[in-house]
């Protein structure tokens, strides 16, 4: 039996990016994973456990967990906010204008 080769990832998605739809939605995942992963550090940073931050801003562990996971939907700016605060941290936010195409 001949083996069968599989197409690269970057090949199988390649299509999916030329739509500007598709692109946007990948971009916004991307840029909600990159906030996770920095609520993540920073908790950790802290020395706190999930449990420790929940009582801190009057959640339950398992919402954290969620968050944590990219299970809880949307994460509102006043949650963020208060997590924020109860790890001393600082939110930065930019808004801009998109980059427009040539």
């Amino acid at each position: 039996m001949k083996p069968i080769k599989a197409p690269a990832h970057r090949e199988l998605v390649k299509a999916y990016l030329k739509d500007k739809k598709f692109r946007r939605k990948i971009e916004a995942g991307v840029q909600r994973l990159r906030v996770i992963r920095q609520i993540i550090e920073l908790r950790e940073g802290t020395g706190l456990t999930q449990a420790e931050l929940a009582r801190r801003i009057g959640v339950s562990q398992p919402f954290i967990a969620k968050i944590e996971n990219d299970e809880a939907g949307n994460l509102s700016l006043e949650t963020l906010v208060r997590i924020v605060d109860a790890l001393n941290g600082e939110i930065e936010i930019q808004i801009r204008a998109a980059k427009r195409a040539a």
